[in-house]
């Protein structure tokens, strides 16, 4: 369920000056929006570091800064004409150039990015959008032990769970599944029922006759053309209850305008009949129970992605660097997928001088996802200096997306290929585009 607008919004000039200003309008509007003091002036902090940067580099521009609620998260919005380039500071391996005993220029950028949650620039012609996410403090589910019990009498969907439901049944899932197949969400159980109050996420829980909770499936849209889902999760024996939620969740995506359904988390409770292999992502060795880490070796575990159609695929037109052409020819042949492959590289064009990267890290499995923010000439290194910074931080499976919607992400390929990535996977329509899903090593 969507909220009425509530956000504030303020128009000034990327002035020193103006500094007070903004840290009184997002600590207050912050805290209004439900942030506990600590996390509103760390999103308070973080805006401050940004508008001081835009003073530094491009004085006197013109700043429109937005505050919205977003039920489980704050976001601060900025919109500016400016180079993107000076944004490269906000990149994970930034800390390699920046710091005590290194230089301190765009210490402010590091730290802006180190105190959100998550930041996100998007580029509209000259002007670009930095959001940085601040969300609120939730409580963490912790393993516990597990107690499977058989279904007594028929497994039912419960029709718009509440949130103390939605809650008990991602903390099931925590305690009877492994950590590499449960959506991350579920590890704060309140921002999970959160992200579904407010429609970031939907949800289908079932229960059996009893009451006994019995499972749980969760999806999103990416896109408005594609679904991606998690699960089934399933808390008790017998009662047909995957196949129950399954059925829920296709009756309901199936009246959206989706034409593609992804796993990105499956289970070994799916219905794998159903769907198509999209491919399989080695995420090496899971530790004990409890351990955070994922080892390396023969016995590492993968990470099966299904896909299926949700109805005929009229087509598109999509970018791709001429080092990933036979492999996309060969994904789309397999999966019946009429695309018109264009082709892209970086010949002629005139790009920023740095790069910016989104790192969605989950260092309790040593996993990182990374995605391009901006692309520019420095794309080789930037990619060299990310592989470089996670390894060290051991993190054994790094994972990079690119839209094929967009050329400038689709020349990105020349440069993984050349860092030791490869294409294992697409996800069709995950994204404006099909989205490609690189590993390295």
């Amino acid at each position: 369920m969507q909220d009425r607008d509530q956000s504030v919004s303020l128009k000034l000039a990327a002035e020193a000056r103006f500094i007070p200003l903004v840290q009184g309008v997002v600590e207050q509007g912050a805290a209004a929006f439900g942030l506990d003091r600590g996390k509103a002036l760390r999103l308070t902090m973080a805006a401050e570091e940004l508008l001081s940067h835009l003073a530094e580099t491009s004085g006197g521009v013109a700043v429109d800064l937005t505050l919205t609620p977003g039920g489980w998260c704050v976001r601060a919005d900025f919109s500016f004409v400016a180079d993107p380039s000076d944004l490269w500071a906000m990149n994970l391996a930034a800390r390699e150039d920046i710091g005590p005993g290194k230089s301190m220029d765009r210490l402010g950028l590091l730290l802006a990015a180190r105190m959100s949650d998550g930041f996100e620039i998007r580029l509209d012609g000259r002007v670009v959008h930095l959001e940085l996410r601040q969300d609120h403090a939730y409580e963490a589910a912790n393993p516990r032990p597990v107690r499977v019990v058989d279904a007594r009498g028929e497994v039912v969907m419960v029709d718009d769970p509440e949130p103390a439901l939605i809650r008990e049944a991602c903390a099931l899932a925590v305690d009877h599944y492994p950590a590499h197949l449960v959506n991350e969400t579920f590890f704060t159980p309140g921002k999970a029922a959160d992200m579904v109050a407010r429609g970031d996420m939907n949800a289908v829980v079932a229960v059996d006759s009893a009451g006994t909770l019995a499972g749980l499936m969760v999806w999103r849209s990416p896109s408005e053309r594609s679904v991606g889902f998690c699960g089934p999760y399933v808390f008790v024996r017998g009662g047909g209850t995957a196949g129950f939620l399954e059925a829920r969740m296709l009756a309901t995506v199936a009246r959206t305008k989706a034409v593609s359904l992804f796993s990105e988390l499956g289970t070994d409770d799916l219905t794998a009949e159903n769907y198509e292999l999209l491919g399989r992502l080695p995420l090496g060795r899971p530790g004990p129970r409890g351990d955070s880490g994922l080892g390396d070796g023969p016995e590492g575990v993968e990470l099966d992605i299904r896909f299926r159609h949700l109805r005929e695929d009229s087509g598109r037109a999509v970018w791709a660097h001429p080092s990933m052409r036979s492999f996309l020819e060969a994904a789309y042949d397999r999966l019946v997928l009429m695309r018109d492959i264009r082709e892209a590289d970086h010949a002629g064009a005139n790009l920023p001088e740095r790069s910016v990267f989104s790192a969605r890290l989950r260092p309790e499995l040593g996993i990182a996802t990374l995605a391009p923010m901006v692309v520019g000439r420095d794309a080789d290194r930037a990619v060299a200096d990310h592989v470089r910074a996670l390894t060290r931080d051991g993190y054994r499976s790094i994972l990079f997306r690119l839209d094929l919607a967009h050329g400038w992400q689709a020349t990105l390929a020349g440069s993984l290929a050349d860092n030791g990535f490869s294409p294992r996977l697409v996800l069709p329509d995950a994204g404006m585009a099909d989205v490609v899903v690189f590993l390295h090593g």
